[in-house]
């Protein structure tokens, strides 16, 4: 073979190659493109801009995502993952969230008034690159309390989930263990299929 030859073979592999490569750029950016949404829980305090500062503060659970990109998301509805042994299958669960922003600790009163459920607080909700929502459960919930779950977060419209880190979930444990014990609900008892 001459070095013509070679020069052939050698353009056509990079040819090859390039064009994968531009193939594999356009699949996973413009065809089928999966966002990255990173997301987090959270204990937090309600503090309302009129009156004094309030001795016995609202306080709520805030589950939120932040879309990373490369692309818009939707995301469907908040979620609880549980295993309840290593070789058994993942069942889920849909977390009630609050319709929006608690203004008083009569949070019941707020979720029958306002109609609170899995698809309340604004969800399903379409997010864009870089934007934030947030969702708000009761800070007493007795299932969160029991820490007998492996996961809380969002699924997407892709069939995606996408978690809170776990240290996130067991640095607020104890906060939703003491509201349940404030608020006289029992979190030991077991779980009622």
């Amino acid at each position: 073979m001459t070095t013509a030859d070679w020069a052939l073979i050698i353009s056509l592999v990079a040819a090859a190659i390039s064009l994968a490569s531009f193939v594999w750029n356009v699949w996973s950016k413009f065809i089928f493109p999966k966002p990255k949404v990173s997301v987090s829980l959270s204990m937090v305090t309600v503090v309302h801009p009129r009156g004094p500062p309030d001795p016995d503060p609202v306080r709520a659970l805030r589950l939120s995502a932040t879309n990373m990109g490369p692309a818009e998301v939707t995301l469907r509805s908040a979620l609880i993952m549980f295993r309840r042994h290593w070789f058994s299958d993942k069942s889920y669960g849909l977390l009630n969230v609050l319709p929006r922003l608690p203004e008083s600790t009569d949070y019941k009163a707020e979720y029958d008034d306002l109609g609170g459920g899995p698809f309340a607080g604004g969800l399903p909700k379409k997010i864009a690159i870089g934007e934030t929502f947030s969702v708000y459960l009761v800070p007493d919930h007795e299932t969160l309390a029991r820490g007998d779950y492996q996961r809380v977060g969002f699924d997407d419209s892709f069939g995606r989930m996408h978690w809170a880190p776990r240290r996130e979930i067991v640095a607020v444990l104890p906060a939703i263990r003491k509201a349940c014990e404030k608020s006289g609900k029992n979190w030991r008892a077991p779980a009622t299929p």
